[in-house]
């Protein structure tokens, strides 16, 4: 935890806008469920969490920095929105069983290891109404940054190049295998593999996104 409080005290990762896929999804599921609720995984200062607050989403988020919540917050107060934000973990979601029509992890799960990400999602199961959607983005296996660690178990790597990811402790990086066995209570309907290059076609960055019901 501490960490990431470090990060946020220093005035990064304090993201203003919200991503453009989650954009997408929450306005598609917004377009047949005018009372969708979501619940949004390691949801940082709230660049989401204002986004569906904003359009009417009934919204709450979890995450273990206090400072970055203390943000969002601030965001939601001035905008004179409302939204449930929690200073927790969330392998221990404080919700009650069939809660939400949507959670939502940007690559917030893949900050932890293997073992806590399958207890993250079947906490997700849990809260998530039936017939209710996860959407997760997690870095992939071929991203250069797990290539070049120093430490790999399980997924998990640690020891960065100071070309990656040189202040996190550690992530967790996904195979296709990897997905399939970490989602399995689910039923996955679409995963996308999204690379990047540079100009010497050298792979710079790779993520895997996982839309899946429950």
């Amino acid at each position: 935890m501490g960490n990431w409080q470090n990060i946020y005290q220093q005035g990064r990762q304090l993201n203003k806008y919200p991503y453009d896929a989650i954009v997408s999804l929450v306005m598609r599921l917004r377009h047949t469920n005018s009372s969708l609720s979501a619940l949004e995984l390691g949801c940082g200062a709230g660049n989401n969490i204002v986004f569906m607050a904003e359009e009417g989403v009934d919204v709450a988020g979890i995450d273990i920095s206090s400072v970055a919540l203390d943000f969002a917050q601030e965001r939601l107060t001035r905008l004179q929105l409302k939204a449930d934000l929690v200073n927790g973990h969330f392998t221990q979601l404080p919700w009650q069983d069939n809660s939400f029509d949507l959670v939502i992890d940007r690559s917030a799960l893949n900050c932890v290891p293997r073992s806590d990400i399958l207890v993250a999602l079947s906490e997700s199961y849990r809260v998530l109404k039936p017939g209710g959607c996860i959407f997760s983005i997690m870095y992939a296996d071929t991203h250069p940054a797990f290539i070049n660690s120093g430490y790999q178990h399980d997924g998990f790597a640690r020891q960065f190049s100071p070309d990656y990811f040189s202040d996190i402790d550690g992530l967790f990086f996904a195979s296709k295998a990897d997905v399939c066995e970490l989602f399995s209570k689910f039923a996955i309907t679409q995963q996308s593999y999204d690379v990047s290059y540079d100009q010497n076609d050298k792979i710079t960055s790779a993520q895997r996104s996982i839309v899946a019901y429950k």
